[in-house]
């Protein structure tokens, strides 16, 4: 497999695994009786957060074995 390849399965797997913790954290919040729109808002930043912290650890590893 290339590098390039590879980045790109990371990439991809960062993306599900955050829409999984978004899932996670929308249901979290659904079973804590929270509004939809809240939990809604709660699902975007628990997307977003996972992503740029999957985001970062992906950028160091890159930076370590390149």
């Amino acid at each position: 497999m290339t590098h390039t390849a590879m980045l790109l399965l990371m990439v991809g797997l960062a993306v599900v695994f955050s829409c999984l913790v978004a899932g996670a954290a929308f249901a979290v919040a659904r079973w804590g009786g929270s509004p939809l729109p809240e939990c809604v808002a709660r699902s975007g930043k628990a997307f977003a957060t996972a992503l740029t912290v999957i985001s970062a650890v992906v950028a160091v590893g890159v930076a370590v074995v390149k």
